[in-house]
């Protein structure tokens, strides 16, 4: 068993015991820790497997840089899903605890590296976007571009997190309680082993590094980039009804980009700042519980799986590759909608619902060509 060098002697009196008491009061109940982890993780790992496996599966797909990077960023989802939520499961439902440095260091190591590579491809897809709608004159980025610019993101993603193995390491701490009953005092001890920051001075000041490169740094070049996108599209002239349709809808979809990047991930790092940088901590219950970093994990969590969604499935050509997936999702609904429809009374009602059907969806198709 290996520790590290960190080790933390407290002696509590039993009125610090009583507090400690308060602050587990608040704790977030494990079945609700369990239960959220785990579906996060399904749906985590069921969106971007379907993104990976449907972009090598079509040609189509495969051939355009766009959805190389949304490869990429599928990719560090998948990190996140596979690497944080079983270790964040295990430590703040059931207060796992880790002696070995080896796993703690490695775990904090990917767990970065898969934020900064979201963090990352997020930029370049906002860069491709931003020449196709701003810039369609000039040439597209090609598969080269597009591996170059992966490449960058994970060495640029890898190296960046390196940080965290000069501040991470196995805590080990030394808790002796002492409590009086009667005439006696009860002296209890115990010893803990987990994950925690070792160096302080430099944790403080990589927080401020993460709050910069992973969140204000991106957050301003990519409401930049979406905000003349959103212009491009809301000033220019469409020639038909369906073409003002799709700009109302692109300009929607581009702002939810800014928005669900700049909510998910202002929490945590804000978060993070305050327990670094609070120099007098209050004696808060609910702050020294894990309720507020259980509740900033979760939320920053639920960008990696609405990515798929936001990215891949309201592009018609993923939409495609998914029926071809799960064409029984499709056939369900169809047959639904036929069971409905048999319910009409008359050969001339159930005809014009039919002509109708058909109607719509021509429309659709041709608005989406």
């Amino acid at each position: 068993m290996e520790v590290n060098e960190s080790i933390f002697d407290f002696e509590y009196s039993f009125d610090y015991y009583a507090f400690l008491e308060e602050v587990y009061a608040f704790d977030t109940p494990p079945e609700v820790t369990v239960s959220l982890g785990v579906l996060f993780m399904f749906l985590i790992i069921a969106g971007n497997l379907w993104v990976i496996i449907a972009v090598f599966r079509q040609p189509k797909l495969r051939n355009t840089a766009t959805n190389i990077f949304i490869v990429s960023l599928s990719v560090s989802d998948l990190l996140i899903a596979v690497v944080v939520v079983p270790f964040h499961i295990g430590a703040f439902a059931y207060g796992m605890e880790t002696s070995n440095k080896a796993v703690c260091n490695i775990t904090a190591y990917l767990h970065w590296a898969a934020q900064c590579g979201t963090t990352f491809s997020l930029l370049c897809i906002g860069v491709d976007r931003y020449r196709a709608i701003v810039q369609p004159l000039r040439p597209k980025l090609t598969l080269q571009h597009a591996a170059i610019g992966c490449i960058l993101v994970w060495v640029c993603a890898l190296g960046y997190s390196c940080g965290k193995f000069a501040t991470v390491g196995i805590v080990s701490e030394n808790n002796t309680i002492y409590i009086e009953k009667g005439n006696e005092t009860i002296i209890a001890h115990s010893m803990y082993h987990f994950c925690y920051v070792t160096d302080f001075e430099i944790d403080k000041i990589l927080r401020i590094c993460d709050f910069l490169v992973m969140y204000v740094i991106p957050l301003a070049i990519i409401t930049t980039l979406y905000s003349i996108m959103v212009y491009t599209l809301w000033f220019s002239k469409a020639p038909t009804n369906s073409g003002n349709r799709n700009k109302r809808k692109a300009v929607k979809m581009l702002s939810f980009v800014v928005l669900q990047f700049a909510i998910t991930w202002l929490p945590s790092n804000v978060l993070q700042l305050y327990y670094a940088w609070t120099v007098d901590f209050p004696m808060e219950p609910f702050l020294w519980s894990i309720a507020p970093s259980n509740l900033c994990v979760f939320i920053i969590l639920c960008n990696s799986w609405i990515n798929p969604i936001l990215y891949a499935y309201f592009n018609e050509s993923f939409r495609k590759e998914f029926r071809k997936l799960f064409p029984c999702f499709y056939k369900c609904k169809r047959s639904k909608v036929s069971a409905e429809d048999s319910s009409m009374t008359g050969y001339y009602a159930t005809n014009t619902a039919r002509a109708g059907g058909r109607t719509r969806v021509s429309m659709i198709n041709s608005t989406v060509a």
